[in-house]
């Protein structure tokens, strides 16, 4: 499954329709909460998007302002919310909430593969809004199932066409293999010596930023000149948000493609943030946006992601004796190991980070305390047993770590 996205412009009429689609999908979206909620709370009895679609379609007849709008897109609100339920008692997500005014800048249409609604880079007919005007600047290989239409708060319109296609990049063949360390000074430090310095866009434009913000705090409250302020803002935070996406894009596009293996650190991205004096540089940095980005482009090309450890000592090693040091300090950027060898902070991290993923393999949390085939349990740290018997640890100073003895194990 598949999403292309792609850029349009609607006539006046058809944002009036689409304001119309998003404001009738909040209310829809508020009473549905508030139906499954009642009926938990007077007789336990839990309903689903097909018994609320029934409700909704006897709604209809008192209430005409749903008439006015798609079918597709009001079922498709109901199952967004079942969803949204399904997460909840997944634990992967927070208890639904109702929508404010304002929020709902979407709105999600099946099309039906019966009629004339899409041809690629000819026509694409929604219903209840009609042919829109789409900037073709992606092929759409096959009849896509939904199409979702958003606006920016910028005033930009798009539409996400989702396809089930799936063919795989054809990437250049190489054996090459790298590991990434992700840092604020330097955005990623590779185990080549490569080091990769990002743009921070949101550094750059804080003074613009403020400059904009300050004008739109002394602007009247509903008045067109705070809706344009607010609109100016919304303009240079899309800005940004477009330079760090390119900054991503371009980089992770690149080391994709020229390597086979990828290794990065599994970072607690959200527990970091909590730091106050970091938060807005590590924001900048988009740590989570990137490996997401090379998640699904290692899928696409058939490319090797290894995921080391959150845990795992990879600052203060030796990459090239195994020697295990003191912890650094951030101000010290580069160190001198017993061996005589001299180290950049970043770039021998990255190399550990490599080494460790060769040995170790790939590890994925979701293995953790769960028997593996032999009947070996795991411990929260996803290493078995007996492993763990025979491993060396590698937080003690002065201990070295042979190649053999201590190969993490994770299968």
């Amino acid at each position: 499954m598949k999403a292309i996205k792609l850029r349009i412009y609607p006539t006046l009429e058809q944002r009036r329709q689409l304001s119309r689609e998003f404001a009738v999908r909040r209310h829809v979206w508020n009473w549905a909460l508030e139906r499954r909620s009642s009926a938990y709370k007077t007789d336990k009895t839990s309903l689903n998007a097909v018994g609320l679609s029934r409700e909704l379609t006897r709604k209809k007849a008192s209430d005409t302002s749903l008439c006015r709008v798609s079918s597709t897109a009001l079922n498709n609100t109901l199952w967004d919310l079942d969803a949204a339920f399904q997460n909840f008692f997944k634990k992967q997500g927070r208890y639904p909430k109702r929508k404010k005014f304002g929020a709902v800048n979407s709105v999600c249409y099946t099309l039906d593969k019966r009629k004339k609604v899409f041809r690629d880079g000819e026509l694409l007919k929604l219903p209840k809004v009609g042919s829109l005007r789409v900037v073709w600047s992606r092929e759409v290989p096959v009849f896509p199932n939904t199409a979702t239409v958003s606006k920016t708060p910028d005033g930009r319109w798009f539409v996400s066409l989702q396809i089930d296609y799936t063919d795989p990049v054809a990437a250049p063949t190489t054996d090459k293999q790298i590991g990434i360390d992700l840092g604020l000074t330097c955005f990623a430090a590779l185990s080549d010596g490569e080091k990769i310095y990002s743009p921070k866009p949101l550094k750059q434009g804080l003074r613009r930023l403020a400059h904009a913000q300050r004008a739109t705090s002394r602007a009247q409250r509903g008045s067109s000149n705070r809706r344009k302020a607010r609109q100016r803002v919304a303009r240079i935070h899309r800005q940004i948000a477009d330079q760090r996406a390119n900054f991503l894009h371009q980089q992770s596009t690149r080391i994709v493609g020229e390597n086979a293996v990828i290794a990065i650190e599994d970072l607690h991205v959200r527990g970091m943030m909590a730091n106050g004096k970091l938060a807005r540089s590590i924001g900048d940095a988009s740590w989570g946006e990137f490996r997401r980005m090379l998640t699904y482009k290692s899928k696409w090309m058939g490319r090797d992601l290894r995921i080391v450890q959150r845990f795992e000592r990879t600052t203060g090693v030796c990459p090239d004796c195994g020697l295990v040091g003191d912890r650094l300090p951030l101000n010290v950027r580069s160190w001198t190991c017993e061996c005589g060898a001299t180290h950049d902070r970043d770039v021998a991290a990255a190399r550990m980070i490599l080494s460790t993923a060769r040995s170790a393999g790939i590890y994925d949390p979701g293995l953790a305390n769960k028997p593996d085939d032999s009947g070996a349990s795991r411990d929260n740290t996803g290493w078995d047993e007996g492993v763990k018997a025979q491993h060396i640890s590698p937080h003690g100073r002065g201990q070295r770590v042979s190649r053999s003895q201590g190969a993490r194990l994770c299968a």
